[in-house]
């Protein structure tokens, strides 16, 4: 039995491919169909936008969410909230809803059969197979999304409610669901920085081959890099095969975000410093980004990291405390609980790995790591005993100073990882998420479409 570990397949088996290249071909899928601007869903207090279901397009037909080919219909998603499985039996923990409002669904006259043309920006962007039209209750399906603590006792601590950005989402639907199929038909140009960083799959298999990476660990992240984070690299990355892992891919999650996190931009060029400048090296280190309006979801969501980075071609997964969570919804460690046992409330009664259908990417669960003054380095939790002078790491302090405008000292923010930070306050005024960011962010989006004249059908 060889010990080696080899680049896993897709999840589902084969990468979705729903982007449509050829030019003639897309106006000829748009000719004829009901032209549909996409919307922002926003909050309905405060009006923000905390959602654009463009992401989702894009996620889908680059192949990110592979094999999900569609936005669901009503049994898919039944099939998703009782068993996180998709109907062909493939798990995938979330409802992935194309929602459109009573008024809009009105005014186009669309029924199941025809073709939207979704715009975005104001240009022909995708094409939407209507194959279902179908009602739904946004809060019970919030509430079955993520789960109650009657439902969820293993790892679900208390009741979900508007201060949840994933939960405020799905409750912010309006209601009615077009299903089916969707292909991008004119490609959204990134902006810089976000066009160094766009590794889908495809390109993401074919760079790691390129490198000669035959074992790649996915690292999660949603914030601008602490020495902390570094270290969770550095380390996890350290349990390969008969040798530590060849890469390592940072995988930011990019789109709207809850008031106070870091900015995208400089989530993405903070994580990319610490190989320009040498901390881990650029020949193993790598920097990348998924479209995603983060549900912050935790045990959940990182079901859904585990698909979009296996295929993405990663071997393995860091999975530490509170991963991809807020507030204190979830048990702390539930990602972990989650990928040790399985969680048979949400219907995995095992590991997402031991499961069929399943998961090929290996988790690796990590504690926490903090500053030692005794050992007088960043050490792991479980390593070292000295836990009364342990100095943790505290994103809130970290950013506390930050908007202080005090440079964290060198042992806990790199210098070089600061002036990133720096560099995107003086473009947006404030180092966080705030409403202005949020509302330009909707506005200009990471992408631009270019121009594409779609013939009026005779």
């Amino acid at each position: 039995m060889s010990l080696k570990i080899n680049t896993p397949p897709p999840h589902g088996g084969k990468l979705v491919d729903a982007v449509i290249r050829d030019k003639d071909k897309a106006i000829s899928m748009a000719v004829g169909a009901i032209p549909y601007d996409l919307k922002a869903t926003r909050d309905p207090v405060s009006g923000l936008p905390i959602r654009n279901v463009y992401r989702e397009i894009m996620s889908i037909a680059y192949g990110f969410f592979s094999p999900l080919d569609r936005f669901m219909t009503r049994n898919e998603v039944e099939s998703v909230l009782k068993e996180r499985r998709l109907l062909d039996g493939w798990l995938f923990p979330f409802p992935i809803i194309f929602d459109i409002s009573e008024d809009d669904l009105k005014k186009l006259s669309v029924k199941e059969g025809d073709r939207l043309l979704l715009r975005l920006k104001g240009q022909p962007f995708a094409i939407l197979n209507v194959e279902e039209i179908w009602n739904f209750d946004p809060k019970d399906l919030a509430d079955r999304t993520f789960g109650t603590p009657e439902r969820n006792p293993e790892v679900v601590k208390r009741k979900f409610d508007e201060k949840h950005p994933g939960w405020l989402i799905y409750r912010s639907m309006t209601g009615i669901a077009l299903a089916g199929k969707v292909y991008v038909i004119n490609e959204p140009v990134f902006k810089d920085p976000y066009n160094r960083f766009w590794y889908p799959p495809a390109r993401s298999r074919e760079e790691m081959q390129r490198r000669g990476w035959r074992t790649v660990i996915a690292h999660q992240t949603r914030n601008v890099p602490h020495t902390g984070h570094e270290h969770l690299m550095k380390n996890a990355a350290y349990l390969g095969d008969i040798e530590p892992c060849h890469g390592i891919l940072v995988n930011a999650i990019i789109g709207a975000k809850r008031l106070g996190d870091f900015i995208d931009e400089a989530i993405l060029e903070g994580h990319e410093a610490l190989n320009k400048y040498g901390y881990i090296s650029p020949k193993r280190h790598i920097v990348t980004f998924t479209l995603w309006d983060m549900r912050y979801g935790n045990p959940l969501e990182s079901l859904l990291h585990g698909i979009i980075r296996q295929n993405m071609g990663c071997t393995h997964h860091m999975f530490g405390r509170d991963h991809a969570a807020v507030g204190d919804y979830y048990d702390p460690y539930a990602t972990q609980i989650l990928w040790e046992k399985g969680i048979p409330s949400f219907g995995l009664n095992a590991p997402p790995y031991d499961l069929d259908k399943g998961l090929k990417i290996r988790p690796v669960n990590i504690k926490e790591f903090w500053y030692c003054p005794k050992c007088g380095e960043i050490a792991y939790s479980d390593t070292c005993a000295h836990t009364d002078i342990a100095q943790r790491f505290s994103g809130s302090f970290i950013r506390g100073l930050i908007a202080e405008g005090i440079e964290p000292p060198p042992i806990i923010f790199r210098p070089e990882v600061y002036r990133v930070i720096v560099k995107w306050w003086r473009v947006y005024g404030y180092p966080f998420v705030n409403k202005k960011y949020l509302e330009l962010k909707e506005r200009e989006l990471e992408a631009d479409v270019p121009p594409m004249d779609v013939p009026m059908k005779r």
